[in-house]
């Protein structure tokens, strides 16, 4: 039979032990919270299992014998779920912190964490100096496992094709490199190997596997490009000279064809499936077009060519352009020149002038003079989105048309909303094809099915990033265009003379005296003045 061992007693309470319980009884009232917890504060071997017992035997004496507690281990262990932590939380009495006693529970506690199999980190330093009671104490620490680092791809960047004016007082420069060109044997990217995981280890000593960092794939054109691996390192080298491009992810050379001197009658009319570079000019009555991007690099630019036309890419003209009314020259994305005169210009995207046009017709998305000199004299520039110069029109009264088709601002947000959901969509998507292609290409010894799978999944990913290029060029279109002001937008950053004739919207408005610094846009069916 156990015997009962009275821990307390007072004219309120008595507390008693019973084997491992302790209970609680209580004569009359007069006994406070703060006294009962002052007392039990000083045994720290019991561990309370109900505070309402203790409640009701203070505030609602008299109460029969119940049970509140019950003994603590003297050496709790606590191990973390992935067993790289092991805790010990001490109930003993303060003299077995302290001299001999101390020793005597250090090796206690050593022989509990070998009885729980914890063999390794013991942090034998934090035994001998930190033991303290009812405190959770970090005992011992295994060594978590370190993945292995992915692999880290640095790829060729393609130059942002931007205009640069120099204005330095003697010679206006319009400079802008849209190609970019490489010659065969030149670095177009890199892949560092993933490296080999690290294995960790338990307090208990069990090995933790560790994951292999992953390999990313590199996508290029295997006509245009190679491959060398060396020292850990895979680096793309171009097969052949041309201009680098970008199909979603994977990198190629394209055809380049570059005409070192002039398009004459020794060269003939050209019709190139690809990149094209003219070195010099292009002489009168000539025709050239290229699927892609086009670049006439000749100091003194074009005459009256019959047409310049690239089918799928930019125009970048550097001289400028003297059409004598019979030049046209046609884009399906952006064209860039120093300056036009006596020309057609039908462009797709954004018509980029350094400094002047001259009794010129120009259709674009936006129109945009880029030198704080630049001037339109005459001619009719149309364009969906806005127009921006320094000067429209001139003291002789030129007549100058602006016109400006604009849009339905409500629609571009409607329409760039979508557009921000298709490409979220697409983007996971494409993280999910991708992800694919990793696993994928990191098996060896792949069955029918998954090369199947592989072959399909790269296609898929160079489709889906092919077309999300394309929906994001389309989403800076929009964003742009709601960036203007009201929905359609003619800014004139110094001066426009009489005889200048704006129109936005089919709402005409005639300049009949001189202004300076102003912005003409649509707001409520009229034009307004900014």
């Amino acid at each position: 039979m156990i015997k009962d061992e009275t821990i307390y007693s007072s004219e309120y309470i008595k507390i008693i032990r019973r084997g491992s319980d302790f209970y609680i009884e209580s004569y009359k009232k007069g006994m406070s919270v703060a006294q009962f917890n002052d007392f039990i504060s000083r045994y720290s071997n019991i561990k309370i299992t109900s505070f309402i017992v203790i409640k009701n035997a203070i505030l609602f004496a008299p109460r029969p014998l119940e049970k509140f507690g019950e003994i603590k281990e003297r050496i709790a262990i606590e191990i973390s779920s992935d067993e790289l932590k092991a805790y010990i939380k001490l109930s003993v009495s303060d003299d077995e912190l302290e001299g001999d006693a101390k020793l005597r529970l250090v090796k206690e506690i050593m022989k509990k964490l070998k009885d729980e199999g914890i063999i390794f980190g013991v942090k034998s330093d934090i035994l001998v100096s930190n033991l303290c009671n009812n405190k959770q104490i970090l005992v011992a620490e295994g060594i978590a496992p370190e993945k292995g680092v992915d692999s880290v791809i640095k790829m060729y960047e393609i130059k942002e094709a931007k205009p640069e004016v120099k204005e330095d007082g003697k010679v206006d420069h319009y400079e802008l490199s849209l190609i970019n060109r490489v010659q065969a044997g030149e670095w177009l990217g890199e892949r560092k190997d993933p490296t080999l995981g690290i294995p960790g280890r338990t307090v208990k000593g069990m090995i933790i596997q560790a994951a292999n960092g992953k390999m990313y794939p590199l996508e290029y054109d295997k006509g245009s490009v190679r491959e060398e691996h060396k020292n850990g390192v895979t680096t793309l080298y171009a097969l052949r000279s041309g201009a680098v491009q970008y199909d979603g992810d994977k990198i190629s050379v394209s055809n380049h064809l570059e005409i070192d001197g002039d398009v004459d009658f020794k060269v003939g009319n050209i019709d190139f499936d690809g990149y094209l570079t003219v070195q010099g000019t292009i002489e009168d009555n000539f025709t050239v077009k290229a699927t892609k991007d086009i670049e006439i690099l000749g100091e003194y630019g074009i005459g009256s060519v019959r047409e310049v036309i690239s089918i799928d890419g930019s125009i970048n003209i550097i001289g400028g352009i003297a059409g004598k009314n019979k030049a046209v020259i046609k884009s399906k994305r952006d064209i860039y020149t120093k300056f036009v005169s006596d020309a057609t210009i039908i462009c797709e995207g954004s018509v980029h002038i350094g400094f002047y046009c001259r009794n010129s017709n120009i259709k674009a998305k936006e129109v945009i003079f880029d030198s704080s000199k630049s001037q339109i004299i005459g001619g009719n520039i149309q364009a969906e989105v806005k127009v921006v110069a320094s000067s429209i029109g001139s003291e002789n009264e030129n007549k100058t048309v602006i016109s400006v088709i604009g849009f339905n601002r409500e629609e571009y947000k409607e329409k760039l909303e979508n557009l921000i959901s298709e490409i979220e969509l697409l983007k996971n998507e494409l993280i999910k094809v991708r992800q694919d292609i990793i696993i994928l290409s990191n098996k060896t010894n792949l069955v029918d099915e998954q090369r199947e799978r592989y072959k399909w999944a790269k296609s898929e990913f160079l489709s889906i990033a092919d077309k999300l290029k394309g929906l994001e060029r389309e989403r800076k279109l929009i964003v742009s265009a709601l960036r203007t002001k009201g929905e359609g937008e003619i800014t004139i950053t110094k001066k426009a003379y009489p005889g200048v004739i704006l129109e936005i919207k089919n709402i005409t408005e005639k300049i009949s005296s001189e202004i300076n610094n102003v912005c003409f846009y649509l707001k409520d069916g009229k034009i307004e003045q900014l």
